[in-house]
């Protein structure tokens, strides 16, 4: 479950005794950051995504709908219901930064970095989310966890959760402090509170021992990501960073995964 008391606008680093660093980059859903925020990402080597590899197929379809009919993803959200649409609802009237963008601002940049030519030799990519029979296995558990009786007792009421769960997250979160601009920076931190609640509401139908797993597997799936930067793919003679776009309510637990340090499971880089 989200823990709303370590939400952090710096990145969090964890250095993997088999070498090279992870780094850990806070991000909001749909959310294009400034460039002041965008500056603490640092120097990195490559970037892995907790996502599917076919993501980017998602992404391309996702900006040619919007290119012919701006804000259809939102829009579609909005009328779907449930907490994700409140969550938009709510990003949508914070008028000082730009929010419910669709594909995801910072991923998508981030993606177009790593593969661009200039400046330096494109950089790796990677997809870390698995498509296997185990992966499989944990999506029907999850299914399985959801339709609960207790689950779905808690979905009538999911009104009455959300607005706990905002006020929650709304004494959780602070501005960001190297943002100087005093209405981004509370716009910012209404963006934070909005995505730590859905999050919070979506872990909560959840057992932690299924939030354990997906974690546990993300995690050594990501080293594996590491390694492959450690094996020769950089030039560079500094330790290698891996970079890890996550959302801030998130963030907490995967670095809580890596911290167990589960056994690197071996990945490949994006086929450009």
């Amino acid at each position: 479950m989200a823990d709303l008391g370590s939400l952090t606008w710096s990145p969090v680093e964890w250095d993997d005794p088999s070498g090279g660093t992870i780094r850990l980059w806070p991000t909001l859903p749909n959310v294009v950051l400034t460039p002041t925020l965008r500056r603490s990402v640092g120097k990195w080597d490559g970037v892995a995504f907790l996502l599917p590899e076919d993501e980017p197929e998602f992404w391309d379809e996702q900006f040619e709908q919007e290119k012919s009919s701006p804000g259809i993803n939102r829009d579609s959200i909005i009328a779907g219901g449930g907490m994700l649409a409140r969550m938009m609802l709510g990003m949508s009237t914070i008028d000082s930064i730009q929010t419910c963008k669709f594909p995801d601002p910072e991923f998508r940049r981030l993606q177009l970095a790593a593969e661009s030519d200039a400046g330096s030799s494109a950089r790796p990519v990677f997809f870390v989310e698995p498509e296997d029979e185990k992966w499989t296995e944990w999506v029907e558990d999850c299914a399985d966890e959801m339709v609960r009786l207790p689950n779905l007792a808690r979905s009538i009421f999911s009104g009455r959760h959300w607005r706990r769960s905002l006020k929650q997250a709304m004494r959780a979160t602070t501005p960001p402090r190297n943002e100087r601009d005093d209405s981004k920076a509370h716009g910012f931190a209404l963006a934070s509170a909005l995505s730590a609640a859905w999050w919070h509401r979506s872990e909560a139908i959840l057992s932690p021992e299924l939030c354990e797993r997906r974690d546990t597997r993300l995690a050594s799936r990501l080293r594996g990501a590491l390694g492959m930067l450690c094996g020769g793919q950089v030039d560079d003679d500094d330790t290698p960073v891996l970079l890890v776009p996550v959302m801030q309510a998130w963030l907490p637990s995967i670095h809580a995964a890596l911290k167990n340090q589960p056994l690197p499971e071996q990945i490949q880089e994006e086929e450009e």
